[in-house]
């Protein structure tokens, strides 16, 4: 992920807005029993994190629902995998998760000021 990314986690209240958004996504998907724990603002940490409610919502057929409520869509999806062939793909779908909540979290910081 790049330093963008890092830097806005490291901002207390935007890590703040960043569980208050994943926390929404999950619980109007359906799948609050998935979320991911928060407890760091540590990039890694919260890939991982991602990772492995990703695992759990594969097994329970919901992971294409909470995608959708994110807003992720399978064009992204399939350029993340073309870019990044190595990797695994719940990994590049916990990235895609982290960054588009972020996303949503600066947008509407933007714009409600």
């Amino acid at each position: 992920m790049n330093l963008e990314v890092i830097n806005s986690l490291q901002k207390p209240d935007l890590f703040e807005k960043f569980k208050i958004q994943t926390n929404r996504d999950f619980e109007l998907s359906g799948v609050q029993e998935f979320l991911p724990n928060m407890d760091s603002n540590n990039l890694d940490y919260l890939n991982q994190e991602f990772y492995n409610s990703i695992l759990k919502l594969e097994m329970s057929n919901a992971l294409k629902n909470l995608l959708y409520r994110i807003d992720i869509t399978e064009l992204q999806i399939k350029s993340a995998a073309n870019k990044n062939p190595q990797t695994s793909m719940q990994h590049l779908l916990a990235e895609l998760m982290i960054k588009r909540i972020l996303q949503k979290v600066v947008l509407k910081e933007m714009y409600s000021k």
